[in-house]
């Protein structure tokens, strides 16, 4: 039995988007994120995880540290993840701080057979059908995260980017 697996990145050539934010109530980012994840990505309960929380309280400062990661199906042999991660601190005597968010996505699309079908079927399927949906499936995934991204700017009164399509992922 023959596999081929394929797994680009949604924001290449970059690989990550970030975001900082610096003032009050940085871990509400936390909150944010775990409240719309599932509306804003369209996903059910196991298309979901909050797979890490990390906090120190020892000190002065309060430190934390959290990943998700999203599924979402694009097509029977493909699927899109992605994945949120934020470390951050704040004080507890005033409760202002900061964050650093990355986002990341990719497109991961594997097919398996009997081996001598499986390659040439996969090289006409690919030339006359695939590598369109293909860059439409990594064209949607960039999107989202850049919608995300304008989302949680928005709820944090940050400036928004109107780059529905850009190349830049800073900001």
């Amino acid at each position: 039995m023959a596999k081929i697996s394929i797994v680009e990145d949604c924001l290449a050539p970059d690989k990550f988007i970030y975001l900082s934010y610096k003032g009050p109530d940085p871990w509400g980012v936390a909150k944010r994120i775990s409240e719309r994840i599932r509306p804003f990505f369209h996903v059910s309960a196991s298309g979901t995880n909050n797979s890490r929380i990390n906090w120190d309280v020892t000190g002065e400062n309060i430190s934390f540290f959290s990943t998700w990661w999203v599924k979402k199906d694009v097509s029977r042999f493909s699927t899109m993840r992605f994945y949120l991660k934020v470390i951050g601190s704040f004080s507890k005597a005033t409760n202002e701080g900061e964050f650093t968010l990355q986002l990341d996505g990719n497109l991961e699309t594997k097919f398996s057979g009997w081996g001598p079908v499986l390659k040439p079927m996969w090289l006409i399927y690919s030339y006359l059908f695939y590598n369109r949906v293909r860059r439409q499936a990594l064209e949607k995934c960039r999107n989202i995260l850049l919608a995300f991204r304008n989302e949680l700017k928005e709820y944090f009164n940050l400036q928004i980017t109107e780059v529905p399509r850009a190349y830049g992922t800073f900001g």
